[in-house]
């Protein structure tokens, strides 16, 4: 009895150790989010002064935007993603608890590139589709998440394409099902693991209605995660939602309003390719289970 009360102690010393390393890592990327801005700040600075000098249009868009500005928003997100992807990925890459080595050709397989395909496309326009309609009938709970999707057309394309459909999946992939997962398994169960790195995911969108689809993004991105065993496969599921969202968004614009039969279709499309996708995750997930 003395043994068991013991190791239970023991494994809360670990699991607090855990949760402790985990939330280090998420206040470490907050402050990569603060460096940016810095960084930002000097560079519209040091432009100022060389006006004269020709530089790439780029910064001088950059160097145009004010706080408020979408560019400026888009370019502080792309350089904290930066900053933030390469330590998590230094940090997952450490990990000793993965398989090594590990086989990429299975993890990659046809099978699952379609499934990862249907999962991440599916996904997006499911949602897309429940998120707009959830609109129409509270309007007034979307303010601040539409003011979020807003500043993505204010600011230069080239960076939004750059951060929303490259650099911040690729990044958040490496944080959260990377570093952050990794750790939480340390101590705990996979889905109790898994839990805890989507809510994170939730809170670090910063707003209610991101951070609800985000918690739900997290969890299936996770659990793709430990089936296929490679943060490779999640991060192309993330790159395809990222964009699918901004493809949709600029051919259903808010002038052109979605007709109902089309909100349908979409939504049944999505159902469709979401159901499918993680049908096969499921299967994967029972295999390995057996194994």
């Amino acid at each position: 009895m003395g043994q068991k009360t013991e190791e239970g102690k023991n494994w809360r010393i670990v699991r607090n150790r855990v949760c402790i390393r985990a939330l280090l890592i998420f206040l470490g990327i907050i402050l990569m989010q603060v460096l940016a801005y810095m960084l930002c700040v000097a560079g519209i600075m040091l432009y100022g002064a060389a006006a004269k000098q020709q530089m790439s249009e780029l910064l001088g868009n950059l160097a145009k935007a004010d706080v408020g500005n979408g560019t400026f928003i888009i370019a502080i997100s792309l350089i904290s993603a930066l900053l933030s992807g390469l330590w998590c990925g230094i940090l997952y890459w450490k990990s000793d608890w993965r398989e090594h080595p590990f086989d990429y050709r299975t993890a990659l397989s046809l099978k699952n590139i379609l499934a990862a395909f249907a999962t991440g496309v599916g996904f997006c326009l499911f949602l897309q589709m429940v998120l707009t309609g959830i609109a129409e009938i509270f309007p007034q709970a979307f303010g601040s998440y539409n003011q979020i999707m807003g500043s993505l057309t204010d600011s230069s394309v080239f960076i939004t394409v750059l951060y929303v459909l490259l650099a911040g999946p690729a990044a958040e992939e490496l944080i959260f099902r990377g570093a952050i997962l990794d750790r939480f398994y340390l101590a705990f169960p996979f889905w109790a693991a898994n839990f805890l790195q989507a809510l994170l995911f939730g809170v670090y969108h910063m707003n209610f209605i991101q951070g609800m689809y985000a918690f739900c993004l997290g969890m299936v991105l996770g659990f793709v995660r430990h089936v296929s065993g490679s943060i490779l496969v999640p991060i192309f599921i993330h790159i395809l939602f990222n964009t699918t969202s901004y493809l949709t968004g600029c051919i259903f614009s808010e002038e052109d309003s979605l007709q109902t039969w089309m909100l349908f279709a979409l939504l049944c499309i999505g159902f469709a390719l979401l159901f499918g996708g993680l049908r096969h995750w499921w299967r994967s997930f029972q295999k390995k289970a057996v194994n």
